[in-house]
């Protein structure tokens, strides 16, 4: 059905307006005004048009970006786990001192080699190192693509040199072998460890200076890289080197030590003192103070034995 024509209403029906309400009415829909808000409101309308067309658009973009991504993953994945380009070829070994040999452990990572390198693991290196080199302290890994892998091997950091007191060989009687060291003839120089690790090296490994430690157990015969000093035997001995030095003024010219008896022998310039690890440091260097309250340091020709209880012995 048709719509009516519109008309006007009868007049009767008409409100009456005052002149200030018209005057409002003629400045707010008449004019240049009203021309200006109907061309605003027209491209309010139009942006919100465009903003829509833009959302719609946007939307079917993520979505095929998404997908192409999700596609360039998968695919990369399947080149990178599936392709022999990826392949270990290449292993490059950095050390921190010549006591690792690189043909070696060439040999050992040898069953990395045409494995993927982008399974490779650390603990998968470590796994095959540690067994022969006990004394790495730790291992840095990094892969250079396609088919690079570079390993860095840090060595426990070596702090006394090993040497067989030959001044006591001839009154020890057994059988067995000498510590293998340059200045027992050997071509080999011996360390050991902070963690108590007896190494050989057929060249120096530093030219920093080592405290030398002498070692009179005819019994003690230590491969290379294996577990030799207890590291808290050594953190023992060291530490009384240097209480010595900063509280009595005395300084360690030889360090002897005897590892089954678990005992060790500090020579100075005015004797020798005796320690073991049965009783605390501390203690043993409050007998010492109490020895030197009572005697003088100068009458020592020998030892100073600060190992028994009850007493201190000298001579």
């Amino acid at each position: 059905m048709p719509l009516q024509k519109p008309v006007r209403l009868p007049r009767k029906f008409n409100r009456t307006t005052s002149a200030a309400t018209r005057t409002l009415v003629r400045s707010t829909y008449a004019g240049q005004e009203r021309r200006n808000r109907r061309r605003h409101e027209l491209m309010a309308r139009w942006n919100r048009r465009i903003v829509r067309i833009g959302n719609v658009i946007a939307s079917e973009f993520r979505m095929w970006l998404l997908i192409i991504i999700g596609t360039g993953i998968i695919a990369l994945a399947g080149v990178l786990l599936f392709a022999p380009f990826f392949d270990v070829r290449t292993i490059h070994i950095r050390r921190q001192d010549a006591r690792i040999d690189l043909e070696e452990v060439q040999q050992t990572l040898s069953p990395l080699f045409r494995q993927r390198l982008v399974l490779v693991t650390r603990a998968q290196v470590s796994a095959l190192l540690l067994p022969q080199y006990p004394d790495i302290d730790h291992i840095e890994m990094s892969k250079q693509y396609p088919s690079t892998l570079n390993v860095t091997i840090y060595t426990d950091p070596i702090i006394a040199t090993i040497t067989i007191d030959e001044s006591a060989l001839p009154e020890i009687h057994g059988s067995g072998s000498l510590l293998p060291t340059a200045e027992t003839g050997s071509a080999l120089w011996s360390y050991v460890t902070d963690r108590g690790y007896f190494v050989t090296s057929p060249v120096p490994l530093t030219q920093a200076p080592l405290e030398k430690l002498f070692v009179t157990d005819w019994g003690v015969r230590p491969q290379n890289r294996s577990k030799f000093l207890a590291p808290e035997f050594l953190q023992t001995v060291f530490r009384a080197r240097d209480a010595l030095r900063r509280d009595f003024g005395l300084t360690g010219k030889q360090i002897t030590l005897f590892v089954r008896a678990q005992e060790f022998h500090i020579k100075t310039e005015k004797g020798t003192l005796w320690f073991d690890l049965k009783s605390p440091l501390s203690t043993q260097f409050q007998r010492f103070r109490e020895f030197l309250k009572a005697v003088s340091f100068d009458q020592v020709k020998s030892y100073v034995d600060l190992r028994v209880a009850d007493k201190v012995i000298y001579k």
